[in-house]
Order: structure tokens, then C-alpha cells, then sequence
């Protein structure tokens, strides 16, 4: 009798691949552990290149990131997305070593899902609109300072360019997050 009952819990354990379900969670917290720790690596860089992007046209006049609105607006976003994956990072290494939410479970996958949402919106947001200056500043259709292309500022627009790719990078990483954090709302629903 014992047997059947422990043959009868095993099914339901057991994922049709051979897997209990534990496995699975424990593999999908690794996964969104690891990418919540390339989000916040990635936006990190992202910030670090763009708030250090500075050159020195003329002795009188540098030019800097903060002197057009766009990557302003790409550095703090990348710096919004930073704080918030390093908060979310901790709370993956949380989840997977103690194999249980912090909060309780449905407002944990709603809050990780919906920010994760709100929060690539915003990143490719920011990103976008990067690319729309820096193709601009490229192109000579917009002028540093009035007067200066892009290749009498030294590597200033490579610099901001490179900050958006890892900005897209980032968003990359924020978006496979949602994928996963998605799947745990259906799943907790699914139950």
C-alpha cells in the first residue's frame, strides 16, 4: 500500500522530462539569478562608460555627456536599472539559496514580473532615444556645441555609442528576467 501511495506522489512530482519540480524551480532560480546578475553588470558598465564620457575639444571647451539630454537620460536609466537589478540580484541569491521567496510568494512574482516589465520599457526607451542622438551627432545633422562633429571630439561619440550597446545588452538580460519571472505568475496561477 505504502508503495503505491509513494508511486502515486512521485507522478505528481515529477515532471514529464523526469524532473521533480523542486529540480526545476532550483534551475530556473539559477537562471534568473544569473540573469539578473548580467542586468546589473551590464547597466553598470553602461553607466560607468557613459559617466565617463568627456573630451576635451579645445583647450576652452570640453564636451561631455551631460551637454545633450538624450544620454543624460540613457545614464539615468542605466543607473535606475543598476540599483534596481543589484536589489533583485540579492533577492535571486536569497531565493535560491533558501529555496523560499522573501515576501510572500504572489506579491513576489507580480512585484518581480511588473517591474521587470516597466523597467525594459524604460531601458529601451532610454536606449532608443541614444541611438536617435548618437546617429545624429554621426551624421553631422546636430553639432557639438554648434560648431564640432563627431570626429574633432575625440572618441566622445564611440564612448556614448558603446554606453548604449551595453545599455541594449543589459535590456537583453532585464527582458529573459521577465520572460522567467512571466512564467512564474503562470505558473503560480496554474497550481
Amino acid at each position: 500500500m505504502e508503495a503505491a501511495d509513494s508511486a502515486t506522489n512521485n507522478s505528481k512530482d515529477t515532471h514529464f522530462y523526469g524532473k521533480s519540480r523542486a529540480e526545476n524551480r532550483r534551475r530556473s532560480d539559477a537562471m534568473l539569478l544569473l540573469f539578473r546578475a548580467l542586468t546589473f553588470s551590464f547597466s553598470l558598465a553602461a553607466v560607468v562608460v557613459m559617466g565617463t564620457n568627456r573630451y576635451r575639444i579645445n583647450p576652452q571647451l570640453k564636451v561631455s555627456w551631460y551637454d545633450f539630454e538624450p544620454y543624460r537620460y540613457v545614464l539615468a536609466v542605466n543607473a535606475i536599472i543598476c540599483i534596481y537589478s543589484f536589489v533583485e540580484t540579492w533577492l535571486a541569491v536569497y531565493t535560491y539559496l533558501q529555496g523560499s521567496y522573501l515576501l510572500p510568494e504572489i506579491f513576489q512574482v507580480w512585484f518581480d514580473y511588473g517591474h521587470d516589465q516597466g523597467f525594459a520599457y524604460l531601458l529601451f526607451s532610454a536606449n532608443s532615444a541614444g541611438v536617435a542622438m548618437a546617429q545624429l551627432l554621426q551624421s553631422g545633422n546636430t553639432l557639438i556645441h554648434g560648431a564640432y562633429h563627431c570626429t574633432e571630439a575625440g572618441g566622445y561619440c564611440t564612448q556614448a555609442r558603446v554606453s548604449i550597446a551595453l545599455g541594449f545588452v543589459a535590456f537583453l538580460f532585464l527582458a529573459l528576467s521577465s520572460l522567467l519571472t512571466g512564467l512564474r505568475v503562470a505558473r503560480w496561477y496554474l497550481r
